[in-house]
């Protein structure tokens, strides 16, 4: 039979458990020690009212002989404490909540791929666009292995292969908006600040970033606000330029 003391934590485990603002599936803790505490209790409750039955019956019956095989009887099994079904509920609530905090890790994770970890918005994912021929005279020395991706607020970016021979050497990306680029008598000029190149090395992925300002020819081609930070990130897994904004 549970004691007094027992009783009392019980109540206030109880009270956690099924009153509103209840806490408990958040305390593993606390849940094992209100099944254990109920399991006590179903067993007294149950013990009590098998001797009131026993009674009964006995009261009921007369006296029989005891057999002689009495001694070889099969002695009775004992009876486990069942959980109860508010207990059960609890249970699979806290085993609930565990699953949806270990899938939403796995979540945040599959989108940070900015590589600063800067808390930067991912605003686009860029896939590669065959029907866009970057100019030859950006990607000097590349004979093959040159892409180029769709447009973004004005922006083209290509990736290409590094001079680093290896056969999974990390590529190199170059940033930056047509409309400011000339490409004549086999050179090229460009009338904005930002023609931005980048090659990865090793894990680290290329990576241009840069911000628009009043005085910058590109934020003449775009719809984004002075001020505005951008971050172009190559993913190689799927091929794709992430672009992040800050």
């Amino acid at each position: 039979m549970p004691s007094i003391d027992d009783d009392g934590e019980l109540a206030a485990l109880r009270r956690r458990a099924y009153a509103p603002g209840a806490d408990i599936s958040a305390d593993p803790a606390a849940l094992q020690c209100l099944i254990e505490l109920e399991g006590h209790e179903d067993v007294s409750d149950s013990a009590t009212s098998a001797s009131g039955e026993e009674r009964s019956a006995l009261a009921a019956e007369p006296e029989r002989p005891a057999p002689d095989d009495a001694a070889g009887a099969e002695p009775a099994r004992p009876r486990l404490p069942r959980p109860r079904r508010s207990t059960v509920v609890m249970v699979s609530a806290a085993a609930l909540v565990a699953l949806c905090a270990v899938t939403a890790l796995v979540v945040v994770q599959r989108v940070q791929t900015d590589p600063l970890q800067t808390g930067a918005t991912q605003v686009a994912r860029l896939s590669a666009d065959p029907s866009f021929e970057v100019p030859s005279v950006l990607t000097p020395g590349v004979t093959s292995g040159t892409t180029g991706y769709a447009e973004y607020e004005g922006f083209r970016v290509a990736t290409y292969a590094s001079f680093d021979a290896s056969a999974d050497a990390a590529k190199c990306m170059t940033v930056w908006q047509p409309d400011l680029l000339d490409v004549s008598g086999g050179g090229f000029s460009y009338d904005g600040r930002y023609f931005l190149t980048s090659c990865g090395a090793g894990i680290f992925p290329a990576n241009a970033m840069l911000q628009l300002s009043d005085d910058s020819a590109e934020l003449r081609v775009t719809d984004l606000p002075s001020g505005t930070s951008l971050q172009f990130v190559y993913d190689r897994e799927h091929d794709e330029i992430v672009v992040f904004r800050g």
